[in-house]
């Protein structure tokens, strides 16, 4: 071994264990930064002739032959398909309970109460069928029902006319994401044909990991990597992100997500858009239609009693409650101006008689609804509707239960390969510090040599 191979030698390991130091100091920063997954150098022995005949091959140090990611794909797979089943899930549960939080409403101008109130100021009113005190607090009770109703139609609409602008945002998202991919997937490239194979663009690389993830969240989508560095990503059976760029996804004029290039509809399988489609196009309508059913149902069930019967003051044929759908039910305006019109008596002019009065009282649990013949009460169709909304939630809470188990248990899997380890970190940089050392102490002894050998060899005698 001549001297300038030992120099060589201490060269090459200050200049590995200085790359080795600044990638185990790039761990160690990025131990709490979620989805990192830590990197190490690896070390290759460099060699070549020795100038001599035994051994003809020597040892001339060490080389960064390049930085390995403790990579997971097969783990990442898992769990970005568990995201999109849990996103889906914890999206369907959220909307369900800012429904049911105003059908159940505990104060009392929920719905529920309000029937009750409705029921029982009728039965009121068979016992002083001809106080205009008791009219009147009948047809405030009605009031009162008909406005709860009406806000709960309300605020269901507006929460699914919302879901319309969620639903752009999400493809905007989408877009945005397949975008900045398809850009990371060129610099990956360049990056990996220029360090002669994979690794050459490791942070890039978990930049676009980052960004799989936060797609998994929205739609759910098949992935596929290359050697290249090239990802490619499929929603159903079209390409979102392959060689070619990026595909861009629109809304049509039902705000329905299709593809740009051909104008068909995106297939989506879960995830936070399956999770509002859903909503905005199945479960908002069923409620949406629970509450037109309810609303028609005490409009027909009264008004068919109350049309026969008649006032303190004669008048018949009145319906008690107008309106088409639950957002117009409303209780007639002729009787709120004239309370005396309310239709107790199934005979005019008989201040005994309050039989139309009692049969409508009855409807609080007489069947009347569900079928034909009825099956159940107004108000046993209205808890009806409450108990299938919480049955879809507990079902939502179900889903996301377990997939968020199987999430924690994949997570667990990932960090133990991927997951940086101070302690662990910490005496690979102590190792690498005193490899770094050592290299700096074969520097100086060969330059020792070096000096001893240029400036006072043969200066004996002299």
């Amino acid at each position: 071994m001549t001297l300038i191979s030992g120099l060589q030698i201490g060269i090459s390991t200050l200049m590995t264990h200085q790359r080795a130091i600044d990638v185990t100091s790039q761990n160690i920063a990025n131990v709490n930064t979620p989805g990192y997954q830590r990197q190490r150098v690896n070390f290759r022995e460099l060699s070549g002739p020795s100038g001599v005949k035994n051994p003809p091959i020597m040892g001339n140090g060490v080389h960064a032959q390049g930085i390995m990611r403790f990579a997971t794909p097969f783990v990442d797979e898992q769990l970005r398909r568990q995201r999109g089943i849990s996103q889906e899930s914890s999206t369907t549960e959220e909307l369900l309970r800012d429904i049911e939080s105003v059908l159940t409403e505990p104060s009392g101008t929920g719905i529920n109460s309000a029937l009750d109130d409705f029921w029982g100021a009728w039965q009121d009113l068979t016992v002083l069928p001809v106080e205009d005190a008791t009219r009147v607090a009948l047809l405030q009770s009605g009031n009162q029902l008909a406005s709860s109703i009406n806000e709960a139609q309300t605020f269901i609409q507006q929460l699914q006319d919302n879901l319309r602008s969620q639903v752009t945002a999400k493809t905007q998202r989408i877009n945005g994401i397949a975008a900045e991919v398809a850009d990371l997937n060129k610099q990956i490239i360049q990056a990996n044909a220029t360090n002669g194979g994979p690794g050459g663009a490791i942070p890039l690389e978990q930049r676009r990991d980052q960004l799989f993830f936060e797609l998994s969240d929205i739609v759910d989508f098949r992935l596929s990597l290359d050697d290249s560095g090239m990802s490619r990503i499929t929603i159903g059976n079209n390409a979102l992100v392959d060689e070619g760029g990026a595909r861009g996804i629109e809304m049509d004029e039902n705000d329905t997500p299709i593809w740009s290039a051909n104008g068909r509809s995106v297939d989506v399988k879960s995830g936070q858009l399956k999770g509002i489609l859903d909503m905005r196009s199945t479960a908002i309508p069923r409620v949406l239609g629970h509450l037109d059913d309810l609303a028609m149902g005490l409009r027909d069930q009264v008004n068919g009693l109350h049309q026969a019967g008649f006032g303190t003051d004669g008048s018949t044929g009145l319906d008690f409650f107008v309106g088409e759908d639950a957002a117009t039910f409303a209780v007639n305006p002729v009787l709120l101006a004239s309370p005396a019109k309310v239709a107790t008596s199934s005979q005019p002019n008989s201040i005994g008689n309050i039989s139309v009065a009692m049969e409508i009282a009855e409807l609080a649990t007489k069947p009347s609804m569900g079928g034909n013949p009825p099956t159940v009460s107004i108000s046993g169709f209205f808890r009806g509707a409450v108990t299938d909304l919480g049955l879809r939630i507990q079902h939502a809470n179900n889903n996301f239960e377990s997939s968020d188990m199987v999430f924690n248990h994949l997570t667990d899997r990932r960090q133990a390969v991927s997951g940086v380890s101070m302690d662990e970190e910490v005496a690979n940089l102590l190792s690498y510090e005193k490899a770094f050392q050592a290299g700096a102490r074969i520097i100086n002894v060969v330059d020792e040599m070096l000096d001893q050998v240029i400036n006072r060899m043969g200066l004996v005698g002299r």
